[in-house]
């Protein structure tokens, strides 16, 4: 079963609310009408994960929940929340300064 923590676009230690707010804005963009799939696996994602006695329990017993570099490259970008400069940007500011 795919990450219910990806699958909201949320980190690991998000708490009940932020997961919540996640899960609306998510159905919002996949209603089920229009998305059935896609709400479907959004909804189990959120059934997973929704209060913190569930990630506690997935973190607990569900095994291979982000071990892969994969999985984890993805969670950290979802902890990340501004976009970063990019290192040819970040070398033309240093260029105009000189």
């Amino acid at each position: 079963m795919p990450n219910p923590y990806q699958a909201l676009n949320v980190g690991i230690n998000a708490d009940d609310e932020t997961i919540r707010q996640a899960y609306l804005a998510a159905v919002r963009r996949f209603p089920p009408d229009r998305s059935p799939q896609e709400f479907q696996r959004i909804s189990e994602a959120y059934g997973r994960i929704k209060t913190e006695d569930d990630r506690l329990a997935l973190l607990l017993f569900e095994p291979g929940q982000g071990e892969t570099i994969d999985d984890l490259l993805a969670e950290e970008r979802c902890r990340t929340s501004r976009r970063r400069i990019g290192l040819s940007s970040l070398l033309s500011l240093l260029n105009e300064d000189l």
